[in-house]
């Protein structure tokens, strides 16, 4: 069985597949990088297969106990596609070629997220050198849409709910640390959502001098309906909007306090001077607790040089939404569109395109989780954690999404232990990715510890 693993070369040559999900004309890239992956896990000694979906294949790959009495079985997660490298001027580096420099591995995916699961399945190889018989049953589930929503992976886990629902719970490093001293375990994840609203006034587009004034413009009305969704206190403007959410408790507020993310040296890095403010909370509270309304995109009228004297037909705008812990992602796109159905001026229609890539939040209580294996699953983290990275991690809820997550709660009632492995510094999503090799041999240090913990 080969077992041998260099790191650098295995993100090398998952980089090199270049696999973003949204670029359907890389749909043959994207599929040769699940089958690179599932030959890696045969020749590991994995039964390795790939689940056929409407968009990109996803790797299942299991190693039973040898024993057939398993102390513990672990589903791990991960993603192998990644974010289009637009804007291209932007790198220092070309981004499918990872290269090494300054103890950093760079490349579009190193960070988010071909770094962090090659450090998962490092750090497993190497546990399984010394303990070949571990009493463990060891899983990878491996998608390749998740930056697109995962619109497949809801399909595939209520038709094989059977090959899920076995294991105890799920674990991944697809969230983010504050440092390589200060790691995070991930406890809640909001839910995500979008809409595309069109305004649409004339059927053409109108002369400005000769109809400005008396006819109502798309892009006026579309300014100020979006201006009246957001209130002067930073809130969102929609009633009900913020119902249903679970609040922070005490030793969630002590916990963001030993975090402080949102801190000086961050606006230095953003280039900004000030955060956002929403009512009386901290930025790092907003970010984990409340939901959110984002304007992500917008568009209408002349766009070229110089000026253009015309009134244009219609126009359009994309919003984000954030779920945050015990609400219902559908329900606040519903709020959304009766929002501005509702403000629109009636002159102008409003048309709706909602996103099919849409997912609820995700919350799991560590102080108080709903059973003994994941007890005891996230007190061995927290134990490995201290002695891999010199500190325990930190229990906070992430403003991010992964819309799976809630998807395997709700259909199978498996929970997720997630420890951050990319930082702020990486720039995942963003030109000149890059990820941490200190970091790199951390994490994999950390999951063969936590494996041998689990197989105690």
């Amino acid at each position: 069985m080969e077992r041998d693993f260099d790191f650098v070369e295995f993100v090398r040559e998952l980089v090199a597949f270049e696999s973003v999900s949204a670029d359907s004309s890389r749909n043959a890239r994207t599929r040769a990088c699940a089958e690179f992956l599932r030959r890696s896990f045969e020749q590991w000694g994995f039964e390795s297969k790939l689940y056929e979906t409407k968009l990109h294949p996803i790797l299942f790959a299991k190693r039973d106990c040898p024993s057939g009495k398993p102390k513990a079985r672990i589903l791990f997660y991960g993603h192998y596609d990644v974010q289009p490298e637009d804007p291209l001027d932007k790198w220092d580096w070309p981004p499918f070629e990872a290269s090494v420099a300054g103890g950093r591995i760079r490349g579009r995916g190193t960070a988010d997220n071909k770094g962090p699961f090659s450090c998962v399945i490092w750090g497993m190889l190497n546990f399984l050198s010394k303990h070949a018989d571990a009493p463990v049953e060891i899983a990878f589930m491996l998608e390749g849409e998740e930056e697109i929503g995962s619109p497949s992976m809801d399909d595939f886990i209520t038709q094989h709910k059977e090959l899920i629902s076995g294991y105890d719970f799920i674990a991944l490093s697809d969230t983010s640390s504050v440092s390589e001293t200060c790691v995070v375990t991930t406890v809640g994840l909001r839910g995500t959502g979008s809409l595309e609203l069109k305004f649409k006034g004339a059927n053409t587009d109108l002369h400005s001098g000769m109809y400005g004034g008396a006819v109502y413009n798309p892009l006026q009305a579309m300014f100020e309906v979006c201006g009246s969704l957001h209130g002067p206190d930073g809130f969102v403007n929609i009633e009900h909007f913020y119902d249903d959410i679970e609040p922070l408790s005490d030793w969630e507020r002590e916990e963001i306090k030993k975090n402080e993310s949102a801190g000086k040296a961050t606006l230095e890095r953003l280039g900004l001077s000030e955060f956002y403010k929403q009512g009386n909370f901290t930025p790092d509270e907003a970010l984990r607790a409340l939901p959110t309304l984002e304007f992500t995109g917008v568009g209408g009228g002349y766009q070229g040089e110089g000026s253009k004297s015309v009134i244009a037909s219609e126009c359009f705008c994309k919003i984000s939404c954030r779920a945050a812990a015990g609400q219902s992602i559908k329900k606040l796109l519903e709020l959304v569109k009766k929002a501005v159905l509702e403000r629109a001026p009636k002159a102008v229609k409003v048309e709706f395109l909602e996103s099919d890539s849409t997912g609820d939040p995700y919350f799991v209580n560590p102080k108080n989780p709903p059973s003994q294996k994941l007890k005891s699953a996230f007190e061995k983290m927290e134990a490995c954690a201290l002695e891999v990275f010199g500190a325990k991690p930190l229990f906070l809820r992430e403003g991010a999404s992964i819309p799976l997550i809630s998807s395997i709660k709700q259909k199978t009632g498996l929970d997720c232990l997630m420890l951050g492995l990319f930082q702020p510094q990486d720039n995942l999503h963003a030109p000149n990715e890059s990820f941490s090799l200190s970091m790199a041999r951390k994490g994999a240090s950390y999951y063969e510890k936590f494996l041998e913990a689990l197989s105690c």
